[in-house]
């Protein structure tokens, strides 16, 4: 079982730091959906997102917060909308997205599944899809959390430009 949402569509729905995510700041499975991501970029012509650890540290916040209060929501209650969330982790921006999701399946193939997802969705409930294709972001922090406590992957994509 496999849910996600962004900005209401339910499917449930700073600066560039390196151009890939370093092996001491994330996990196989995050660096396997940040390349999934470019690859969607690469077969719409478009140029791949720059890994950013502050974007990065603003969604592991999010999905921390989701999973100790076991909601998917892009706003949990008591916490900050994603622009605060993500100019409180020093991001510096004009645009901003996200997309969450969880997975029952607690392995890469689940944070994948989240992410063939998303791609598959068709417009017009497709704000997944427009946030991984969008031309207005250029950098993207990914957080895939393992909450043993309710048996579920937590994947959120935080973007900006």
């Amino acid at each position: 079982m496999a849910a996600a949402a962004t900005t209401g569509v339910a499917l449930t729905t700073e600066t560039a730091e390196a151009s890939t995510p370093s092996a001491s700041n994330v996990s196989a499975v995050t660096r396997a959906v940040f390349n999934a991501v470019n690859a969607s970029r690469r077969q719409a012509h478009l140029p791949a997102l720059v890994w950013s650890s502050r974007l990065q540290q603003s969604a592991h916040a999010h999905n921390t917060t989701m999973a100790a209060k076991n909601t998917l929501a892009h706003q949990v209650v008591g916490e900050h909308s994603l622009g605060p969330r993500i100019t409180a982790a020093g991001v510096h921006w004009t645009a901003a997205a996200e997309n969450i999701g969880w997975s029952s399946q607690t392995t890469q193939a689940g944070a994948l599944s989240i992410e063939a997802a998303m791609m598959a969705e068709r417009a017009p409930n497709d704000g997944h899809r427009r946030n991984i294709l969008s031309r207005s972001v250029t950098a993207i922090g990914i957080d895939v959390y393992w909450d043993k406590a309710h048996h579920k992957l937590w994947l959120t994509e935080d973007f900006a430009n």
